[in-house]
C-alpha cells in the first residue's frame, strides 16, 4: 500500500463522516488540500495561436467519501481566520478543449470544468462545479455608447475650459488673484497657488485648528493602508501565511482598524458647530439655511467624485485586460451603470449588494449627517437646548447599534477576516447594516458637535489654556493616553477571531454598542488637548506646514485610491506576493500614485468647480454671505 493511500485513511479514520471545526492544521496537512489559487503562465498561454486563458471561481464537491474534503468543510468552518478552501480561484490555460472551426458554439465554462475535473478527480477524487468563468477571448461591452461619448465630451470640455482659463490668466491678469473674472477659475496657475498656500495663522481663530491638516492626512493615509491589502487576499500565492497574521496581536491593528473612521466624523461634526457658530455672530440664522448649506455642500462633494463614478461607468470597462480584470473590477463598472443615480443622491450607502465605489460609503455618510447636524443646530438655539438634545441622541445612537447588533445577530465590529476581504466586504452583514449607515454613526457626530460647542465658547470667554499645562499628568492623560486606550479597544476586537466558537450574541453586542462611542469619546479627547496645545507628543508632528497640502489633496486621493488599487491588480499577471514587505511596498506605491493623481483631479476639476459656485453663488448676498463668512481653510477643512 502506497504511503499516499495510506495517509488518505488515516484521515479517514480520524475524520470520518463527523464535521466540526478544525482550528489548526500542520503544514503537511495543510498541503494536502487542493491550492486555494493557482495560475497557469498567462503570458506563454496567450502566446499560443490556439491559446485561451481563463480564470474561474469555482468549488469543490465530493461524490464519494473523502476524508481530504472532510478536512477541507472542517478548517474552512472557522471562518473568523481562514478563508473557505473550497471555493477556488484558478487561472486556467486551454489549447485542444477548443472547435476552432466552430468558436461560436464553444462554451467556456463546459470546458474549463471538464479541465478542472479530470485533474481534481486525478489528484484528489474530487469534481468541481464552475460558479463564473472569464476567458481571454471575451470582451465584455467593448464598443463605445452614448454613456462614453457623454463623459469624453465633458472631460474634454473640462481640459478646454483649464486650457483657455489658463492661457487668459497668463496674458490678461493684472496678477491680483483677488479679482473674480470666471477665468480665474479656471486657471492652473491661480489653484496651483491655492494648493501650496500656507496655513493661514495670522487669524487667532485658525491658529489653534493646524492641526487638524495633520490628522486628515495621516488618517487619509492609514485608510489606503487598510485598503492596500485587498489584492493580496484575492489572489496570492501562499494564503497559509496571511491566515496565520491573524495569530500575530499586533495585526489586528490593521485588521480592525476600521473604526478610525470615526475620527473623520467627529472632525465634520465639530467643524459643522463650531463654522455655524462663527456666522451666526454677525447674522440671523433661520430653516432657510438648511435647503442653501445642503446644496452648497453638494456641489463641494460631487464634482470629482462625479468624474470618478462617470469613468468607472464608462471607460475604464475598455481597459479589460489581465488574468485578474474579471474578479477586480467588472463587477465595480456593472453596478457603477447601474447605480450612479444613487451615488450623486447620497443614499448609496443605505443600498446592499453592490460594489461600485465601496470606499464612498463614508461621503454619503458625511453628506446625511451633515443634514441630520443642520437640524439639530437649527432645533438647539439655547445652550440648555444643546445640553438635553445633544446627549439624547448619543445614548440613541448607541442604543441602535446594539438593536442592529442584538437583534440581527451580527458581529461585535467588522471582520476583515480572509474570506470577507476576498469578496470585496460588499457581503458582510455587519458592514452593510452597522459600518456604513449614518445613523449608526450617530453618536461621534454628536461627540463632534459637543466638542465644536465647547471649544467656541473657550474662545468666546477668552479661557486661558496654559494654566492647565503646568498639571503634567493632566496633560499626559489628555494626550497619548486616549491614543494608548484607543489602540486597546481595536486591539481588544481580536477576541472575536479565537480559536473558540463564536461569542454570545450579547458580547458582540456590549463591544458594538461601546466601542465606538468610547473610541470617539478618546479620539474627541484627544482632539481638544491639540487644539488647547496641551498635547505635546503628537501635535508639532501634525501641525507640520506641507500637511496643509496633503489634507487638501486628501478628498481627492481618497475618492481616487480603491480604483487605482483596483486597475493595478487587474494589470498584474501573476498571484500577489505574501511576504509583508511585499505588502508595504505596495501601499507605499499605492499611496504615492493616489497622492500624485489627485493633484491634477484638486486642479482641473474640484478647486474649479469650487470657484465656480462661488461665482454663480456671488450674485445671492445672502448665500454668498452664508459661503464666504465661513473661513476659507475650515470650508476646506469640513469638506472631509
Amino acid at each position: 500500500m502506497s504511503s499516499k493511500m495510506l495517509n488518505i485513511l488515516m484521515l479517514l479514520f480520524i475524520f470520518g463522516e463527523s464535521y466540526g471545526v478544525v482550528y489548526k492544521l500542520n503544514e503537511t496537512d495543510y498541503h494536502r488540500m487542493p491550492a486555494l489559487f493557482k495560475f497557469d503562465n498567462y503570458e506563454n498561454c496567450l502566446s499560443k495561436p490556439e491559446g485561451i486563458y481563463c480564470t474561474t471561481n469555482f468549488e469543490i464537491i465530493k461524490t464519494t467519501p473523502n476524508p481530504i474534503y472532510d478536512m477541507i468543510v472542517e478548517f474552512s468552518e472557522h471562518t473568523a481566520k481562514h478563508y473557505n478552501h473550497s471555493k477556488l480561484f484558478y487561472g486556467v490555460c486551454l489549447f485542444d478543449n477548443r472547435n476552432q472551426t466552430n468558436v461560436s458554439t464553444w462554451d467556456p465554462k463546459q470546458s474549463v470544468e471538464a479541465h478542472l475535473n479530470e485533474s481534481f478527480w486525478s489528484e484528489h477524487r474530487l469534481k468541481t462545479k464552475v460558479i463564473d468563468v472569464s476567458c481571454s477571448n471575451e470582451k465584455e461591452d467593448s464598443k463605445l455608447d452614448i454613456g462614453d461619448a457623454i463623459v469624453g465630451t465633458a472631460c474634454l470640455i473640462l481640459i478646454l475650459l483649464n486650457v483657455v482659463g489658463s492661457f487668459c490668466d497668463l496674458y490678461f491678469s493684472d496678477g491680483n488673484n483677488k479679482n473674480k473674472d470666471w477665468y480665474q477659475c479656471f486657471s492652473i496657475r491661480c489653484n496651483w497657488r491655492r494648493l501650496i498656500k500656507p496655513f493661514d495663522e495670522s487669524n487667532p481663530r485658525l491658529r489653534p485648528l493646524k492641526c487638524l491638516n495633520g490628522l486628515r492626512s495621516v488618517l487619509m493615509c492609514l485608510v489606503i493602508m487598510v485598503h492596500a491589502i485587498l489584492p493580496v487576499f484575492i489572489c496570492n500565492n501562499n494564503p497559509r501565511y496571511l491566515e496565520q497574521l491573524y495569530d500575530n496581536i499586533y495585526y489586528h491593528l490593521l485588521f480592525n482598524g476600521t473604526l478610525i473612521i470615526q475620527l473623520f466624523i467627529i472632525i465634520s461634526g465639530f467643524l459643522l458647530s463650531y463654522n455655524l457658530q462663527i456666522y451666526e455672530e454677525s447674522h440671523e440664522i433661520n430653516w432657510k439655511i438648511l435647503p442653501k448649506q445642503t446644496l452648497l455642500r453638494w456641489l463641494r462633494l460631487t464634482p470629482p467624485y462625479a468624474l470618478i463614478l462617470a469613468l468607472t461607468s464608462t471607460w475604464m470597462r475598455h481597459i479589460n485586460t489581465g488574468p485578474f480584470w474579471h474578479e477586480m473590477a467588472v463587477s465595480e463598472i456593472r453596478d457603477c451603470r447601474k447605480y450612479w443615480w444613487q451615488h450623486l443622491l447620497y443614499i448609496h450607502n443605505y443600498i446592499d449588494n453592490t460594489d461600485c465605489l465601496v470606499q464612498s460609503w463614508y461621503i454619503a455618510v458625511d453628506m446625511q449627517l451633515f443634514i441630520f447636524g443642520l437640524f439639530i443646530y437649527l432645533v438647539c438655539r439655547t445652550s440648555k437646548s444643546r445640553k438635553i438634545v445633544l446627549p439624547t441622541w448619543f445614548f440613541i445612537g448607541i442604543a441602535i447599534i446594539a438593536a442592529h447588533t442584538y437583534f440581527e445577530d451580527l458581529n461585535g465590529t467588522v471582520m476583515t477576516t480572509p474570506e470577507v476581504i476576498r469578496n470585496h466586504i460588499r457581503g458582510d452583514p455587519t458592514f452593510l447594516k452597522v459600518y456604513r449607515r449614518s445613523h449608526t454613526n450617530i453618536p461621534c457626530y454628536i461627540l463632534g458637535m459637543g466638542a465644536g460647542y465647547l471649544f467656541y465658547y473657550w474662545q468666546k470667554i477668552d479661557l486661558n489654556f496654559d494654566k492647565f499645562k503646568k498639571y503634567n499628568m493632566l496633560c499626559w492623560m489628555a494626550g497619548p493616553l486616549p491614543l494608548v486606550l484607543d489602540c486597546g479597544i481595536i486591539v481588544l476586537a481580536s477576541y472575536f477571531y479565537m480559536d473558540a466558537p463564536r461569542s454570545s450574541v450579547m458580547l458582540r453586542t456590549i463591544y458594538a454598542a461601546t466601542a465606538k462611542p468610547v473610541f470617539g469619546l478618546l479620539l474627541t479627547v484627544l482632539l481638544c488637548a491639540m487644539i488647547m496645545k496641551l498635547e505635546n507628543v503628537f501635535r508639532p508632528m501634525l501641525e507640520w506646514d506641507w500637511w496643509s497640502i496633503v489634507a487638501r489633496l486628501s478628498y481627492c486621493a481618497y475618492t481616487l485610491h480603491l480604483t487605482i488599487i483596483r486597475y493595478t491588480a487587474s494589470l498584474s499577471t501573476v498571484p500577489f506576493q505574501h511576504s509583508t514587505m511585499a505588502i508595504v511596498q505596495y501601499y507605499f506605491f499605492i499611496l504615492v500614485v493616489s497622492l500624485l493623481l489627485s493633484i491634477p483631479l484638486w486642479l482641473l476639476v474640484e478647486e474649479p468647480m469650487n470657484r465656480v459656485w462661488k461665482l454663480c453663488l456671488s450674485s445671492s448676498s445672502k448665500t454668498a454671505q452664508v459661503q464666504e463668512k465661513i473661513e476659507p481653510e475650515l470650508q476646506t477643512q469640513s469638506k472631509f
